[in-house]
């Protein structure tokens, strides 16, 4: 039975690659949009901003002032001289130049200091610089002050200036004394922390639960086609049981939009870096019962209608609607609590919810188990109803 079964899958699967445009519309296409937004959300570092440096006192300070500026990854410094950096900015060459100007440890050591930002008034980016240069002058005006204090409070002779602000600039790493930290707060009644799907991981969960119902559909299609051609009247007269007939056909559907979620999980993984693989079981465990659930509503959908051609018309129509339905374009998050209400009501919906909580939220198998009891429960009611109303002729 379960040979005759397989035999028949294999059929289901041969017949969906003969078809270029089912082909196109199930495979390459998801996997060229996968690609596209995949690579727009994957988050590249992009190139560095090139910010000019100036060191005109040329002192242990003014060289700190270089070494913080270069600390920042999004910067890469280049030392010039003052009349480099203006001529660079007047030409367009460069936005921005950081400039330590003569006598800025005297400075610091008496009535104040001052670091300059050279601008072209054009540069947009030259604000990204000012507020890491306004950083590095609060981190180096508490430490002076603190030297400051320090010395004039000590017994004369008794403490250094230099000593005391290496001492408390000493205690800005690895992490300042005092640091902000930002969280993400979303009103949501997702099980987890508020970590939400974003870039490339929130591209790849929603490209393969959507796109795992095109390739149900179109697999499912099929099973019209051949009636359309006779070939399953024909199939009913051969030693065949009807459940054989009809288990072969669903095991095609189902061992089709296993391959394709395969190859997109692959995708994700390997070329967008998204941490599919960090539970494999539960990332298994609600891929496969969304797989089952795809597969029932599939079924369910082919029973209703009595040709193919309504077939294509009506499945991206149910596919789309479904993924926007269920967050696989954007986190279902930060849609109204209604909205996220009818998300509960879509097997999208639900497989959006299983994967991001095991693939971007790392909450293992336990946050799987709901999600995946769910989409079962869909996939024998849609399977049920649909092999029922199922006609072969």
């Amino acid at each position: 039975m379960m040979r005759k079964m397989l035999a028949l899958a294999w059929l289901n699967g041969l017949q969906l690659l003969r078809n270029p445009g089912e082909l196109v519309g199930v495979i390459i296409l998801p996997l060229a949009l996968t690609m596209l937004f995949g690579s727009a959300f994957s988050g590249g570092e992009g190139d560095a901003m090139r910010v000019l440096f100036v060191d005109d006192d040329d002192s242990v300070y003014s060289a700190q002032v270089g070494t913080l500026l270069d600390a920042e990854e999004s910067f890469e410094t280049s030392a010039v001289s003052r009349s480099q950096a203006e001529e660079l900015i007047a030409s367009g060459s460069d936005g921005v130049a950081v400039l330590v100007p003569d006598g800025f440890e005297a400075g610091l050591k008496g009535e104040g200091a001052v670091i300059q930002v050279l601008r072209d008034p054009t540069s947009e980016s030259a604000f990204a610089v000012i507020s890491v240069v306004q950083g590095i002058a609060m981190r180096m005006s508490g430490n002076a002050q603190t030297a400051e204090v320090v010395v004039r409070m000590a017994p004369p002779g008794s403490a250094d200036f230099d000593e005391v602000y290496e001492a408390a600039n000493a205690k800005w790493d690895p992490r300042p004394p005092v640091y902000a930290e930002g969280q993400t707060v979303v009103a949501s009644d997702v099980r987890g922390d508020t970590v939400m799907a974003e870039g490339a991981t929130l591209s790849s969960i929603g490209f393969t639960v959507w796109f795992i119902l095109f390739m149900t559909f179109g697999s499912a299609g099929g099973i019209l086609e051949e009636r359309e051609q006779g070939t399953l009247r024909r199939l009913l007269v051969a030693p065949l049981a009807r459940g054989t007939l009809l288990g072969g056909k669903v095991l095609g559907i189902v061992m089709a939009a296993s391959v394709q979620a395969l190859i997109l999980v692959a995708v994700g993984a390997l070329v967008f870096g998204v941490p599919w693989g960090r539970d494999p079981v539960a990332t298994g465990l609600v891929l496969g019962a969304y797989i089952l659930a795809g597969t029932g509503l599939a079924v369910l959908v082919t029973a209703l209608v009595r040709t193919r051609d309504q077939l294509s018309g009506l499945s991206p129509l149910i596919s789309t609607g479904l993924a926007m339905l269920g967050g696989c374009l954007w986190p279902i998050e930060v849609v109204p609590p209604f909205m996220q209400a009818i998300a509960r009501l879509t097997p999208t919906g639900w497989a959006v919810v299983g994967l991001t909580d095991v693939v971007a939220r790392n909450q293992g198998l336990d946050a799987a188990l709901l999600p995946a009891a769910v989409l079962l429960g869909f996939a024998a009611v849609s399977l049920g109803v649909g092999i029922t109303l199922l006609k072969f002729e």
